[in-house]
């Protein structure tokens, strides 16, 4: 999987990174496995939880959270729940284009861009429109809330070009660590001829 990322993130013009081949995958998928996942709908304080549970900090999930969706689409269904809270943190104008494609009692299977402005390209556009209410999902947008998490976010837009942090270097750090999480090693699991098969 990651593999196939890194060759789409590069078609996008994002970045290219090392990814670690010869490691172990597991044999089987447990359901249970994946229940701690981070979800749209986290408030700030789970997304954090569950990323320190991995050893991630708080700029891995701006990277890999929010950062990540300046590729992608997203199903109504994410966004319904927040449309219809009526939330405050969404821009009065974006919020009648997203209820327009995700209109109450519409289908919840439609498909819309996480990133609006640039969909197809890997840039810093996702975190100008969380910036300015733009976020399509709730878990993006609660982000810019936290002072701290606000800077890490303005970082990557500061203008002077001495100064902006690059997200393109940071992503791909993000995704290496990511990718270390729970490596398996000795017996455990294998290593796949064919990677989308046990062997």
């Amino acid at each position: 999987i990651l593999l196939k990322l890194n060759i789409t993130l590069e078609q996008a013009k994002g970045p290219f990174y090392d990814v670690p081949t010869g490691r172990r995958d597991g044999q089987t998928a447990e359901k249970s496995k994946a229940a701690n996942l981070p979800d749209v709908e986290d408030s700030l304080n789970t997304l954090k939880s569950k990323f320190r549970e991995k050893g991630l900090s708080d700029l891995d999930l701006v990277l890999l959270s929010a950062g990540a969706h300046t590729i992608g689409t997203t199903a109504c269904f994410f966004v319904i729940p927040r449309l219809d809270a009526k939330d405050p943190t969404i821009n009065p104008v974006f919020f009648q284009v997203l209820r327009s494609k995700c209109p109450q009692g519409g289908d919840v299977n439609v498909r819309i861009p996480l990133d609006w402005e640039s969909q197809f390209v890997f840039d810093d556009q996702i975190f100008r429109n969380i910036r300015n209410g733009k976020g399509v999902i709730l878990s993006d947008s609660v982000l810019y809330q936290d002072n701290n998490m606000k800077q890490m976010i303005d970082s990557y837009l500061v203008t002077n070009g001495s100064s902006k942090a690059s997200f393109a270097t940071d992503f791909a750090k993000a995704m290496v660590k990511m990718g270390s999480i729970g490596v398996k090693i000795g017996i455990k699991g294998e290593i796949r001829r064919i990677c989308n098969a046990t062997n």
